[in-house]
């Protein structure tokens, strides 16, 4: 009769050591969630990326430009924005010949005189990880000697005829959203091992629809279009192209786009 009291106690001490190892394990296993969680978060949010504006503003403003927009002053464009991307050149999208913008030389060097910083834009129709590594090589000579604070931009979109009809090889190929994905992976994958910045630009409607943005490399700067007052794109994004027909001190063409870039979000 005396042990009973001991025996009940030996069964509670067990009892309570059972449940403090199953609440161990339990919060083992949180832990291990959270953590996983929060990694899956952190790639599809994107990883911390070098920051190119000293200033502490939420965003700065800036133009981007081709020949399309004409001979420009860069003089009177640098005390109206803060940085501009030129466009390098293109790929036709009925022939998939690479050509240099006109203007793109003139461009950029208008742009490191005036003292404005800036990066570069290639109108990619590559449908094969190869075509799109010949387009990065091809911006990599282009920009050899020029100063360059920001990207070098892979701009995938399909291409519209002159009846406003989506046309030309990018579309016509069809690509699957993880090919066209591995497709911007390959051209900032060349600039970026040459030593520059790499991002891709497309409407959010492309890259929600036909691009599996979760196998983009996490250092790409995004630069999405959307002209709808908001961005529609589901994923992180660093700059915003909120309209095509605005204006610019020293642009001359009539109208021009401009884009928000968000620095401190």
């Amino acid at each position: 009769m005396s042990k009973k009291p001991h025996i009940k106690l030996i069964s509670l001490r067990a009892l309570r050591s059972k449940k403090a190892r199953a609440l161990l394990t339990a919060a083992i296993l949180l832990l291990i969630a959270v953590l996983c969680a929060a990694a899956i978060f952190s790639s599809r949010s994107g990883a911390q990326k070098p920051a190119l504006f000293e200033t502490d503003a939420e965003y700065v403003e800036g133009i981007d430009v081709s020949s399309h927009n004409g001979q420009i002053d860069w003089q009177a464009v640098a005390g109206a924005t803060d940085f501009a991307v030129i466009r390098a050149g293109y790929r036709g999208y009925g022939t998939g010949r690479i050509v240099e913008d006109t203007l793109f030389a003139e461009n950029l060097r208008g742009a490191n005189d005036a003292g404005i910083p800036a990066g570069v834009y290639f109108y990619s129709q590559a449908i094969t990880p190869a075509e799109a590594r010949e387009e990065a090589r091809f911006v990599l000579e282009l920009i050899d000697g020029y100063a360059l604070e920001l990207p070098v931009f892979i701009d995938f979109e399909y291409a519209h005829g002159e009846d406003g009809e989506l046309t030309g090889r990018l579309y016509e190929a069809a690509l699957s959203s993880a090919d066209a994905a591995e497709i911007i992976n390959a051209f900032c994958e060349v600039i970026t091992h040459a030593g520059r910045y790499s991002g891709v630009y497309s409407s959010s409607s492309m890259l929600n629809l036909h691009v599996s943005t979760s196998k983009l490399h996490d250092e790409l700067y995004i630069w999405v279009a959307d002209y709808n007052g908001a961005v529609s794109y589901l994923g992180a994004y660093d700059i915003w192209q909120y309209t095509k027909s605005g204006e610019c001190d020293g642009v001359n063409s009539k109208s021009v786009d401009l884009n928000y870039w968000f620095v401190n979000h």
